[in-house]
């Protein structure tokens, strides 16, 4: 049997038992390795989320790397014992923004979930696109790291960050962390605004350079100064509120961009300052999800040991347990962690 965590409703989650999935033409099986918890799916467990599972009842969880037990007719990308990562998207190659390298913003986007389960059925289109091997060096977990750094990297390219740059991070929660090496990556210094000592304290481990602790209150002028006494020339709002969405507009530099990359409610609106966003030049990015490109570049770097997994991963959970592990954990934010079958 294959046991699954289906979501029925917010915090109505529930271990059921399914018959082991067969691969139709293009389908592979993954036999989960590990599987990661992720604060989006905290979030529809809290509230529902329609754009990331659908229609309910739906298999839940959307991180996670494995070995390939069985292939349908036509697969070319991976074979019976293979280690990989699979994301949760891909091109369908049949719309204009699939055709045009932005297949996040597909109007027949589906999400692939099931990561929390002994086995899932991948398919098709993820299978031609985006799957991915994993060395037999590189821990699963470490593999399914891949789709949230791919969300962090999309962001820090929408932005087009340069070298040298300044980059403040609104929010230290686990994204930030992403953030911060996606950043890094590209030669960016980077500070972060946040309100956990612990999380700060991790977000400089990270290679954050600067961190400004909002409790201790108004820090405007002390960011202002470390940003070359102008402001940063990006900000990454990575908390997900409207408030934070008008702090990062009042932070950022004259000129400079505004990365929107934490997810609000729907429904939510904002005042924004149009005058200042006007007479400012201040730019906004929404960014969402991420493409093929991105989560390649995820799952390389994590490869090669360019990210410092020990910081986002803390903790670990059995199958049977999640149930209980996110009614017990659900209002709150804590990092990830491992979910084995």
């Amino acid at each position: 049997m294959n046991r699954r965590i289906i979501f029925h409703d917010p915090r109505d989650i529930r271990l059921e038992e399914h018959p082991v999935p067969t691969p139709g033409p293009g389908e592979i099986v993954l036999k989960t390795g590990a599987a990661l918890t992720c604060g989006t799916d905290f979030k529809a467990y809290r509230q529902g989320h329609r754009v990331l599972l659908g229609d309910y009842p739906s298999p839940f969880g959307h991180e996670l790397a494995g070995t390939v037990t069985a292939v349908g007719k036509g697969v070319t990308s991976a074979k019976e014992g293979d280690r990989v990562v699979a994301a949760n998207s891909a091109p369908m190659d049949d719309c204009f923004w699939c055709r045009n390298g932005q297949n996040h913003l597909c109007p027949n986007l589906k999400l692939h979930n099931g990561a929390y389960s002994d086995y899932d059925l991948i398919p098709p289109h993820i299978v031609r696109h985006n799957l991915h091997a994993l060395a037999p060096a590189v821990p699963f977990e470490v593999g399914a790291l891949s789709e949230p750094f791919a969300c962090a990297i999309h962001a820090a390219e929408i932005n087009a960050v340069r070298p040298g740059e300044t980059a403040l991070i609104v929010g230290a929660g686990p994204m930030s962390l992403f953030l911060i090496h996606a950043l890094t990556a590209l030669g960016a210094r980077i500070g972060v605004l946040g309100r956990a000592h612990a999380s700060l304290a991790a977000a400089r481990t990270a290679g954050a350079e600067a961190v400004f602790t909002a409790l201790d209150g108004p820090v405007e002028e002390t960011i202002r100064a470390w940003a070359d006494g102008r402001g940063p020339d990006h900000v990454f709002e990575a908390v997900g509120k409207p408030e934070t969405y008008l702090q990062a507009v009042a932070l950022v530099r004259d000129g400079g961009k505004v990365c929107l990359f934490g997810g609000c409610a729907h429904g939510s609106l904002v005042p924004f300052d149009v005058h200042r966003l006007h007479y400012k030049q201040i730019t906004l990015h929404g960014v969402f999800h991420h493409n093929p490109r991105h989560f390649a570049q995820a799952a390389r770097l994590l490869s090669e040991g360019k990210v410092k997994t020990d910081l986002l991963i803390k903790g670990e959970v059995r199958l049977q347990d999640i149930p209980a592990f996110f009614a017990a954990n659900a209002d709150e934010s804590i990092p990830k962690a491992v979910v084995r079958p």
